[in-house]
This record gives structure tokens, C-alpha cells and sequence, in this order.
């Protein structure tokens, strides 16, 4: 993770039942609910994160330019200096820039704020290639077409999840990185590393399906607060959704934690 400092692996019960979970080949849901009960007062801080809040602030104004009669002129105006033509890298490293130029600005940046400014341009990013596919790159229209698309609330509600899921995984990951690597190789639970590769696999999908919960709601939350603001929701609004979508996310992976146990 280069430079993200979230902490050291904790010696703790819990650290020490993750541990022995992934020694023991333990179900994937099994050992995500374990490490998530081990990170959970580190998620408990995110939620009031000041970058992170703001990369959320960020995503937000990705579906309100959508609606905008100039979508490219509102998004340069919050930072995001997009071509006329731009294609799916372009947005991805305007998208960085932008995180990069508050954080700084602001000076908020945090170990968080690193890992959630890289799943949002990861989630914006594997909206476009979704869209289009591999096989062929897409036009400067195409891009533009299926950005316009974040302002429906199923399209908003899509890149939540994908943004909340790709946060939590990273963030687990993180942890997870600091024992996994002494775990393969022979008479190892990763015999090779394909088979890690099919765990970390495993884990991105469970985070995935747990921010299901977020999907639900941040449409909806969208179109409500686009109508009652004339088409500018209010930052504080924002930033008390991205608390509350953290929140939802931890009493998800909470219940699931404790449906393992059950």
C-alpha cells in the first residue's frame, strides 16, 4: 500500500483468531467477519474522516454534474479538468488530481483518505469499462454519455456500492496484507499464489455483496436531496451520507460477523 500507514497488525485475541482462521483454511465470509470484528474501532474512525468525507463529497458532485446543462463546466469548476473528448483514463487521472488538490488545499490528508480516493477512481473506472466492455476503447462521447448516466439514481446507487466495497475491501486487505504473505508457499494455506489471488478474489466479492445495504438507499438519498436543494446538495448533507453509508456498511459486516459465529 506504499506510503498508507493505518497501523501495525494488532496482538490481539481477535488478530490472533484471523490468523489462525487463514491457517486453518477457514471459510473467505468467515475470515472477513473475523478481521472486520479485529479493524472495527479503525472503521469507527473513518466515518468522521475528513478526507474521506470529502472523496464522498466528490462522487456526489460526479451526479449532480451528470444533470448539469454543462457537465464539463461543472465539473472543472470543483476540480475535476476533463477534455472535450475525454477517454476512461482521462477521467480516472483527473478524478486523482482533483483528491490530491483538496487534500492538500485542505491540509486533511489521511491514511483513509488514500485508500478511499483510489476506490473511487477504481469504481468511476470499472463503471466505464462495464459500460463499454474490453474489446474496443471507448469514443469521447461514449465517456461523456455514460457519465451523464451517474445522475439517474440507479446508476448513483451502482457507484455507491461499488466506491463502499471497494473502501472496505482495501481497507481489510490492508490489514490482511501484513500476515498473508507468510502464508504461502508449501504446507502453507496459499500453496501458490493463485490461490491467494483466488482468496483476495473471494474477499472483494464479500465486501461487495455487504455494501448491497449501501446501494439500496444512496439513490434514492440522491434524487430526494437533488430536488430539495434545486440541484446543489448541500455539503453538510453529504458529508452526514457518507457517515451514515460507513455506518451502514459496519452494521453489515457486524451482523454477518456474527452470523458466522451463529
Amino acid at each position: 500500500m506504499g506510503h498508507v500507514r493505518l497501523g501495525t497488525l494488532p496482538k490481539t485475541r481477535a488478530w490472533k483468531n484471523v490468523i489462525e482462521l487463514i491457517a486453518n483454511e477457514a471459510d473467505v465470509d468467515e475470515i472477513a467477519a473475523a478481521t472486520f470484528e479485529a479493524a472495527d474501532k479503525a472503521f469507527e474512525s473513518i466515518q468522521n474522516d475528513k478526507g474521506f468525507l470529502e472523496t464522498v463529497e466528490l462522487m456526489k458532485e460526479l451526479a449532480v454534474a451528470a444533470k448539469s446543462d454543462d457537465p464539463l463546466g461543472h465539473l472543472k469548476s470543483i476540480g475535476i479538468d476533463l477534455p472535450d473528448k475525454p477517454d476512461v483514463i482521462d477521467v480516472g487521472i483527473a478524478l486523482t488530481d482533483a483528491v490530491d488538490r483538496t487534500i492538500e488545499t485542505k491540509g486533511i490528508r489521511s491514511d483513509f483518505n488514500e485508500l478511499a480516493h483510489g476506490a473511487l477512481s477504481s469504481a468511476v473506472m470499472s463503471h466505464l469499462d462495464e459500460r463499454f466492455g474490453p474489446m474496443f476503447p471507448a469514443s469521447g462521447d461514449e465517456v461523456l454519455s455514460a457519465l451523464a448516466d451517474l445522475g439517474k439514481p440507479s446508476e448513483f446507487g451502482r457507484l455507491t456500492r461499488s466506491f463502499f466495497g471497494k473502501a472496505t475491501n482495501d481497507s481489510l486487505s490492508y490489514f490482511l496484507s501484513q500476515h498473508l504473505g507468510t502464508q504461502v508457499g508449501a504446507d502453507q494455506p496459499f500453496a501458490t499464489v493463485n490461490r491467494m489471488d483466488q482468496f483476495e478474489q473471494a474477499m472483494k466479492t464479500h465486501c461487495h455483496e455487504a455494501a448491497e445495504i449501501v446501494e439500496r438507499f444512496s439513490g434514492m438519498w440522491f434524487s430526494k436531496n437533488f430536488y430539495l436543494d434545486d440541484g446543489e446538495i448541500e455539503s453538510s448533507k453529504t458529508k452526514n451520507f457518507g457517515a451514515y453509508a460507513m455506518t451502514k456498511m459496519r452494521a453489515e459486516l457486524k451482523m454477518r460477523a456474527d452470523n458466522s459465529d451463529a
